[in-house]
């Protein structure tokens, strides 16, 4: 055996092995794009690698919106369980043009989310389910809500009988829910708050939350929770500015520093928490298994 041989066998032994990939590593990956199309591309990368069945549905627009070129759109869709009753998850998976007409990276609004739910689609798909469970990441979310919205036009025969929606879980130590008074709501919002105790986690209710997918939902009648995560700071300072009202007694305050991150240049992958984003993934397990899917 040469010594040219057996160095290399050296090096090759001695060499480290390769890190998995971290949610964050996942997330980066959707952040790294430059078009939605991109975007769409390094989603579907993810379902192949970890062997997820998945359909795509795609929609078109009569004509682009804003900035962005796009008049086809493409849902995500992973299938899992049996049964009757239909749950939907979602996240959106597109990220907002920047005023100059780039796309923002994305990266807490929604790669996060986006990846988040990979990985529970992933776990989830080992167990029994009671129930079909569709994982939906929903496209053209930034131009309207559009991808939702033709979601739910298109299954509204199939007896959807809650959705829950992940939107902004890239860091922070609270859980934004809501809206958290309709009377629709209150079995979904009781499981989302025996979730919070029972994984010790600080919540707070909100009784209108920000623009999102769940409103695709909310109109069409189906009991519906939207979920975010931010610090405890930002989740007051979001209440009030959301829920305050005209002739409040509370002071506006400072905007939260998340609207300063999102549909900005800021929106980096460098704001994202890895030991968070771990702790979102178990929580939407926990909630999912708790009360929605269990045997």
């Amino acid at each position: 055996m040469s010594v040219a041989v057996l160095l290399s066998w050296l090096l090759v032994l001695q060499a480290p092995a390769a890190r998995p990939a971290t949610l964050v590593d996942d997330a980066a990956r959707l952040a790294a794009a430059t078009t939605n199309e991109g975007r769409f591309d390094a989603l579907t990368a993810l379902l192949k690698e970890r062997g997820l069945a998945f359909t795509v549905e795609p929609f078109t627009i009569d004509k682009p919106v804003g900035k962005e070129p796009r008049t086809q759109g493409r849902n995500v869709v992973v299938s899992l369980g049996s049964g009757g009753d239909l749950v939907v998850i979602g996240a959106h998976y597109d990220a907002a043009r920047l005023p100059d007409g780039s796309l923002s990276k994305g990266a807490v609004d929604n790669a996060a989310s986006s990846a988040i739910l990979v990985r529970v689609a992933e776990e989830l798909r080992a167990g029994q389910l009671s129930i079909r469970l569709r994982i939906v990441w929903f496209d053209m979310e930034e131009l309207g809500l559009l991808g939702s919205a033709n979601y739910v036009k298109a299954h509204a025969s199939e007896g959807i009988i809650a959705m829950l929606n992940f939107d902004i879980n890239a860091y922070g130590n609270t859980i934004v829910y809501g809206p958290s008074e309709l009377q629709e709501n209150a079995a979904l919002r009781r499981l989302v708050v025996q979730s919070c105790a029972a994984d010790d986690v600080q919540c707070v209710g909100f009784p209108q939350m920000p623009p999102g997918d769940d409103r695709s939902f909310v109109k069409a009648g189906i009991p519906t929770v939207s979920l975010g995560r931010v610090s405890a700071v930002e989740a007051h300072q979001l209440w009030l500015m959301l829920n305050a009202g005209q002739g409040s007694a509370a002071p506006p305050g400072p905007p939260p520093a998340i609207l300063k991150t999102i549909h900005t240049p800021d929106d980096t992958i460098d704001k994202l928490d890895l030991e968070t984003m771990r702790r979102m993934q178990r929580y939407i397990l926990n909630l999912i298994r708790r009360g929605l899917a269990s045997p």
